[in-house]
């Protein structure tokens, strides 16, 4: 069987990462930028979008007050730009349509521009332009997803020591150079995650992904994953925001799919694992067990856990670049036991390629 370049391109990351982090001079510049901005406002749509959201907790942490926006929404439902404000836009291609205007309104501002796209971009007019890695040749993206969130680390990297914050800076800097390792790592047991997307095809399983802080974007990025290669019934939700709401709506035949790192939101995910204990669902944990008392839940048939950086010191802000790895080959593992086409975005089925033409991306 022919892997995807879905597949290629996620076995492909720790290598790119290891040549990405040989190169820290367009981070720095940009973070020379940053310091003292008023505020840093970080654009994109879709995976971009969650790279921002990401992105906006690595550069709070480097002591930067920073948000992140939709490219639609920085551009149609605009916040006042001043002149001591910064804006990133994120892109994979510099193609889609709101990143491009997004761009041109923060110019139009006269505000600092930086620019974070692939290689080979369309982007054009960003004060500095950082690349990633080359243009991907599946629709759905992984590796500039994870390229992205890599250069966004090193830029808080630096950042974090122009602000007076150098432990921080230090400990950021030593996690990412620990980062594709430790992808490695979760690559060579992919074999665990194809087991349990072939289960979950066999079920038939609605998926619900959760993640707390950076991770509520990991838990978006996997449901949007699974969706784009798999075409699968599959939601994000942030942690909290699950348990207000959306858990009444969690079956026995579901699979859920927490993901915990050992950061602030530690106890309100063991809260969370006992509430599923009672109901029943599938659960398979991205990361640690909160405490002793909720690693035993694990006993129970359909429950399992998947190691991401056990016993390594990285900061939370870190993590979904360790998160991304599952929850893609999961996608991918979905493509294939459903039989569909991981990397097409259904463009080779008439309907959606009619439907594709009724509005510009």
């Amino acid at each position: 069987m022919t892997n995807s370049h879905l597949y290629d391109s996620i076995h492909a990351q720790p290598e790119v990462l290891r040549e990405l982090l040989t190169n820290w001079t367009g981070a720095e510049q940009i973070a020379e930028r940053l310091k003292g901005a008023r505020r840093v406002l970080l654009a994109g749509i879709g995976t971009s979008f969650h790279a921002a959201i990401v992105g906006e907790y690595l550069l709070r942490r480097a002591g930067a007050d920073a948000w992140a926006l939709r490219s639609f929404e920085f551009v149609t439902y605009p916040r006042a730009l001043q002149a001591e404000d910064a804006v990133i836009v994120i892109s994979h291609r510099g193609s889609k349509l709101h990143g491009i205007k997004a761009l041109e309104q923060a110019t139009g501002a006269h505000v600092f521009t930086a620019g974070i796209t692939g290689k080979g971009t369309k982007m054009q007019g960003a004060d500095i332009t950082l690349q990633t890695v080359e243009q991907e040749l599946s629709s759905t993206h992984s590796i500039s997803y994870t390229t992205t969130l890599t250069r966004l680390a090193q830029i808080a990297s630096r950042l974090a020591r122009l602000n007076g914050l150098a432990e921080q800076g230090q400990h950021l800097e030593q996690g990412l150079t620990s980062i594709p390792t430790l992808m490695e790592g979760i690559l060579a047991r992919e074999d665990k995650v194809r087991q349990v997307a072939q289960e979950a095809v066999q079920q038939q399983r609605r998926i619900y992904f959760m993640g707390a802080g950076p991770n509520a974007a990991s838990a978006s990025e996997g449901a949007l994953k699974a969706k784009e290669a798999a075409y699968v019934t599959a939601e994000g939700f942030e942690l909290e925001q699950a348990i207000h709401g959306p858990m009444v709506a969690f079956e026995e035949r579901d699979l859920l799919v927490p993901i915990s790192v050992g950061g602030a939101a530690q106890q309100r995910v063991g809260d969370f694992l006992r509430a599923l204990n009672e109901i029943g669902p599938r659960v398979w944990l991205l990361g640690s067990a909160p405490d002793e008392k909720t690693g035993q839940l694990f006993q129970r048939a359909g429950w399992s856990r998947f190691a991401l950086a056990d016993g390594a010191d990285i900061a939370e802000e870190l993590t979904p670049l360790l998160a991304a790895v599952p929850v893609q080959l999961l996608a991918d593992f979905l493509a294939t036991a459903r039989g569909t086409d991981a990397d097409s975005f259904r463009k080779d089925q008439e309907a959606y390629r009619r439907a594709g033409e009724r509005y510009s991306l």
